[in-house]
């Protein structure tokens, strides 16, 4: 059995080593344990293939090489892999986050199998694997477009890969890409795209709320941070519309919550659409996520995600 524990901050940069292990077999399964139990991943490990080819799993969040804890029987059956393997089969693990060496599963893996960090790109790496990307496909860029690309995506090889494909998306076909469709098409810096979010999720915009979160999600933005800007938002909605139901004037609820003109008349267009008790219901379940969240019951961005789909589909 051949195991890899590969670790980084960037999914491309990740598919791209995993495909270098796994190369053109079809022979592949694909695990995450936000959703699946590792029980499964043994089970699947344990199974030789009908055809004794050799079979590759893939197993995501396997955030047990860092922070996260395995049940004691956990640990035990995956000992009991590493110790004693199937040799037609090759694991991928994959952690998102800083493995700790210190840990006896990962220096099992690091000492007999394969422990592999993925670094951050430099800014001129970027450069030149954009620029290689396009040529391959036919087409044609200029430095200061490129360069202009990745500081809108805050240097972030995944975003910047992600703006470059809908550059490619637009052309449809290879050609030069001008600087100003460039200028028109690439997002502008995604700082801000946490209060894009919350607008989204209030205004029940499931495929804006997805897609804003996927970019956030590779900008690794903290999943807790937007559930308590998500649950502030919804609270002030609250608050105005319980006042609103009390006869309040405006006036008198910009003063009560320390709310500016412009602050209210937004606040005004959000709730209009929704009743007390669904603002009620809505900040309860914020609450269940956050403790979910932080009891390790549910993976942060799964949460979030299953959050978004109940509120907005």
């Amino acid at each position: 059995m051949k195991i890899y524990l590969i670790t980084g901050e960037s999914y491309l940069l990740i598919n791209e080593k995993i495909n270098e292990i796994v190369k053109d077999s079809k022979n592949v399964s694909v695990f995450d344990l936000g959703c699946n139990t590792l029980d499964d991943v043994i089970i699947e490990a344990g199974y030789y293939s009908m055809f004794d080819e050799e079979k590759f799993i893939i197993v995501k969040n396997a955030n047990f090489f860092n922070s996260a804890k395995l049940k004691e029987s956990d640990e035990k059956s995956l000992l009991k892999l590493l110790e004693n393997p199937n040799n037609k089969t090759t694991i991928i693990f994959v952690c998102m986050e800083k493995v700790d060496t210190r840990k006896k599963i990962t220096k099992i893996i690091k000492d007999k199998y394969n422990l592999i960090n993925i670094p951050n790109l430099k800014f001129y790496e970027i450069e030149n694997k954009v620029d290689a990307y396009l040529k391959k496909l036919g087409f044609s860029i200029s430095k200061e477009s490129i360069k202009y690309i990745m500081d809108n995506s805050l240097n972030n090889y995944d975003v910047t890969m992600n703006e470059v494909n809908k550059l490619i998306l637009y052309y449809d076909e290879p050609t030069y890409i001008k600087t100003e469709d460039v200028l028109n098409i690439v997002s502008k810096s995604l700082n801000n795209n946490n209060f894009l979010l919350v607008d989204a999720i209030v205004e029940n915009d499931l495929e804006k709320s997805l897609n804003l979160l996927k970019d956030l999600k590779i900008l690794k933005v903290e999943p807790t941070v937007l559930i308590s800007l998500i649950a502030r938002d919804f609270r002030i909605m609250l608050n105005v519309k319980n006042l609103l139901n009390n006869n309040k004037r405006e006036y008198e609820i910009m003063n009560e919550l320390k709310l500016q003109d412009w602050q209210l008349e937004r606040y005004l267009k959000k709730v209009f659409p929704y009743k007390l008790k669904e603002l009620e219901n809505i900040i309860l379940k914020l609450a269940q996520i956050d403790l979910d969240i932080k009891s390790g019951k549910i993976d942060k961005y799964i949460a979030l995600e299953l959050f978004i789909l109940d509120i907005c589909a």
